[in-house]
């Protein structure tokens, strides 16, 4: 972690699942987190990178972040926004 990750209140590994179930979980996580909570997603379907971010935006939720977490997994820091 560095100066520039933010706190996290939970991780969620989807390593080795893929969409539609990546975002799915993802939802269900977000949805366990108080407002303001933060998640990171760790994910190793490369769509998911894509996929995860877009729909967290349509349901209002705040993207901090993308970026690789080691080869061949990337992570998805994620704010919650509303319900």
């Amino acid at each position: 972690m560095s100066a520039t990750d933010p706190v996290l209140d939970a991780v969620l590994d989807l390593a080795g699942e893929m969409c539609p179930f990546t975002f799915v979980r993802t939802k269900l996580a977000m949805e366990a987190l108080p407002m303001g909570g933060t998640l990171r997603v760790v994910v190793d379907h490369e769509p998911a990178i894509r996929n995860i971010p877009r729909s967290a935006r349509e349901w209002g939720q705040e993207v901090i972040g993308v970026g690789e977490h080691g080869p061949g997994r990337w992570r998805i820091d994620l704010r919650r926004l509303v319900r």
